[in-house]
């Protein structure tokens, strides 16, 4: 089986949440997700999916990541998980959820970075990660907000040996620093100060794209969701922090061209 994604890569994304019956209508009726469900353990693992591409993953926290409803976690590729969750602790990490294999998947696990936020690793092996980006209703970007982000983004550089960039060329169209690995732009991180008090203590947001940006805060009103950091004109689309009905914050983007860039896959459905 050939690499799909570098390790280092965001390549798959879970909301972790108390009550996971309670959000899927939302994320089906906003993102045009269908919804189907996996064994883990004693519980169900939802596999949210567009056209048949899996996008994202929905859990119960009452099963998993410390019984604690850690919201949106993006996963980074990795060669080795045991490997890697040792090394997060080591630079000053805490594992939340210790490497499981998973046989439909591959292995994972789950670390809260020293600053408060909580992002997976994983070793892919059947499903080796999202099959869609970029595209209406999919993952397009995944973004640290954080109170100390040159420490964090040491953090990072540590893990999983990236570069750093200054840009302005960013979602926010404000300073902001690329974690790059090579010329490929991984994810984003932003300081937080006093217009985004609400994503205190660090904390990793996914970005996903929608068609229309009014017509879908709309929506997330009409489906008991709330809209709260917002509308921001940025160099690639407008976009607006929402929380979902069970207080979970994500980024909807009405996306002009691509954030994630394109990279060799043997699977013609990633960035489709």
């Amino acid at each position: 089986m050939s690499r799909r994604f570098r390790p280092g890569e965001a390549v798959w994304v879970e909301l972790c949440t108390a009550d996971p019956g309670k959000v899927e209508p939302f994320y089906r009726t906003l993102l045009g997700w269908t919804v189907r469900t996996e064994p883990l353990g004693v519980t169900p693992y939802r596999i949210c999916s567009i056209d048949g591409r899996d996008v994202a993953g929905i859990s119960d926290a009452s099963a998993l990541h410390g019984g604690r409803p850690r919201g949106w976690i993006v996963y980074f590729a990795v060669d080795d998980v045991a490997r890697c969750a040792a090394q997060a602790v080591a630079l000053g990490g805490e594992v939340v959820t210790p490497p499981r294999y998973l046989p439909a998947a591959g292995t994972g696990a789950a670390v809260i970075d020293p600053f408060g936020a909580v992002f997976g690793l994983y070793q892919g092996e059947s499903r080796t990660g999202v099959q869609m980006l970029n595209s209406v209703g999919a993952l397009c970007w995944n973004e640290l907000d954080t109170g100390e982000p040159a420490q964090s983004v040491a953090y990072y550089q540590a893990l999983f040996g990236y570069a750093a960039r200054q840009t302005t060329d960013a979602p926010t169209a404000r300073p902001y620093t690329l974690l790059m690995l090579g010329d490929l732009p991984v994810a984003g991180v932003l300081e937080l100060d006093n217009e985004w008090p609400n994503l205190i203590p660090a904390k990793w947001i996914t970005y996903f794209a929608v068609a229309s940006l009014d017509d879908s805060l709309v929506q997330v009103c009409a489906l008991g969701g709330t809209p709260t950091v917002g509308p921001v004109d940025s160099p690639h689309g407008r976009l607006h922090l929402v929380k979902d009905p069970g207080g979970h914050t994500l980024c909807l983007i009405q996306l002009e061209g691509g954030l994630r860039p394109g990279h060799d896959s043997s699977d013609p459905a990633v960035n489709r």
